[in-house]
């Protein structure tokens, strides 16, 4: 299986892909990965213009019957589809069943997509034999081992180092007095359910947990936290409540009713946070609590929404006087005033950002669309993908602290009534955004 550096043109995609019945040409093939992938091509282009191609996983290519110099991708079509249209972008049209955002990506990735960066590109050349081996151990599942094994939901959490849900599991299994049998049912425990939860505020808020920089954080009683933690835990892991329960943000609130029984009395709340995951090896000593007390300030000692560092420089008046009466209205007594007016503020830097630098950019567009394109914009502009997750959730999801739909019920609804801890946990997922919406300080005036 020897290695063989080739270029884009030299490789054609797989008219026998599975994924497909009866491709005839590249074109149709081409067309087909696109329309298919739609969102997860932009993801994978976006991928490797930034990163490259992944030297952990390199095609696998045999050679075209009858093209002398060609090979066929056996496996990497998605990848090959990717680097085609980045290198052509003009091969996007005329594709009727692809959406026009998802040329519109494409095509704005092919702007700043180099070539060079990924050629030559090193692939496996294989004959037929060695093709079909390795195929079915790619792509038919684990194979008793001989094939790929893949990483569970708790694996891939542990990699990304990144889940407040799996500090919320070993305080379980560290504090919840567990049986065997419930032991060994969290061997498939299905983290995501958990990380869907734990992301709804108003769960959080029922069980007494704030979540700070991915910690989660509680002053509630720690043995009422655990009991509460456990049922949801083995609620999970024994499958009685699946995905479907919990689906939308309505299932979530109404699986919390049925726990009423088993949550933390509210009114004891100690007013000292502290991390739960030091609540899994003990009780807290003077490290912790310092910590605790640390993360405390640091989350509530802010009065207002919008902190004075990093500062801002607003070009426009109007909007600056809105940033600074966000700046210093103190939240504990106007969030309902503060809620609005952030909204205010986000489409109307919105606007500013939009207008200046995205093509055909409207101010009559809703909200959603105007937070989707302004972000689209910054990522093709050097802004990473990871980094406007939290800013892009304001239009996807409901669950943001400061999302759209949440705004919007601050002004529209008579049940929605913010929290400041809500509020200023919202700006702290976005407002590293905004010093990339507005740019630059303003030149200083000549003496």
């Amino acid at each position: 299986m020897p290695a063989l550096d080739v270029t884009i043109d030299d490789l054609l995609l797989d008219l026998k892909n599975p994924r497909f019945d009866g491709l005839a040409s590249q074109r149709e093939a081409l067309e087909k990965i696109v329309f298919s992938q739609g969102r997860k091509l932009v993801n994978l282009a976006d991928d490797i213009a930034t990163e490259g191609l992944s030297p952990a996983h390199r095609m696998l290519i045999v050679r075209a019957r009858g093209e002398k110099g060609k090979y066929v991708v056996i496996d990497g079509n998605r990848r090959l589809a990717a680097l085609r249209v980045m290198v052509n972008p003009a091969a996007l049209d005329g594709m009727d069943e692809v959406g026009d955002s998802t040329k519109k990506q494409l095509k704005t990735l092919a702007k700043t997509f180099e070539r060079t960066s990924v050629e030559p590109i090193e692939a496996y050349l294989l004959d037929d034999q060695e093709a079909r081996h390795w195929i079915e151990a790619i792509h038919t599942g684990e194979n008793e081992g001989r094939g790929v094994v893949h990483w569970d939901g708790i694996m891939r959490a542990r990699f990304r180092g990144e889940s407040a849900s799996l500090k919320a599991l070993a305080l379980v299994q560290a504090k919840g007095k567990l049986t065997e049998t419930e032991l060994a049912s969290l061997e498939r425990f299905p983290i995501t359910n958990l990380d869907r939860l734990l992301a709804t505020p108003e769960v959080r808020d029922r069980l007494g947990i704030v979540l700070e920089e991915g910690n989660l954080l509680s002053d509630v009683n720690a043995s009422e936290l655990v009991r509460a933690l456990k049922r949801i835990v083995t609620d999970l892991a024994s499958k009685k409540i699946r995905v479907s329960d919990i689906d939308k943000k309505a299932d979530r609130l109404r699986y919390m009713d049925e726990l009423k029984a088993v949550l933390p009395d509210l009114s004891k709340r100690s007013g000292n946070l502290v991390p739960i995951d030091s609540l899994a090896t003990g009780t807290p000593g003077a490290g912790a609590a310092a910590a605790g007390r640390q993360r405390r300030r640091s989350l509530a000692h802010r009065k207002a929404l919008i902190p004075a560092e990093p500062r801002l420089y607003i070009s426009d008046a109007k909007i600056e006087e809105i940033y600074i009466e966000l700046r210093k209205l103190p939240l504990e007594s106007y969030p309902n005033a503060i809620g609005a007016l952030a909204r205010v503020f986000i489409e109307l830097s919105a606007d500013h950002y939009g207008r200046a630098n995205v093509a055909g950019y409207s101010i009559d567009w809703e909200l959603k669309k105007k937070i989707d394109q302004v972000g689209n914009h910054l990522q093709a502009n050097g802004v990473h993908r990871r980094d406007l997750q939290p800013f892009r959730r304001l239009a996807s999801s409901a669950d943001a602290a400061l999302s759209v739909d949440r705004l919007h019920g601050i002004i529209h609804s008579q049940f929605a009534l913010p929290t400041p801890s809500e509020l200023r946990r919202g700006w702290d997922e976005i407002g590293h955004v905004f010093p990339r919406i507005w740019t630059a300080p303003p030149p200083k005036p000549k003496p």
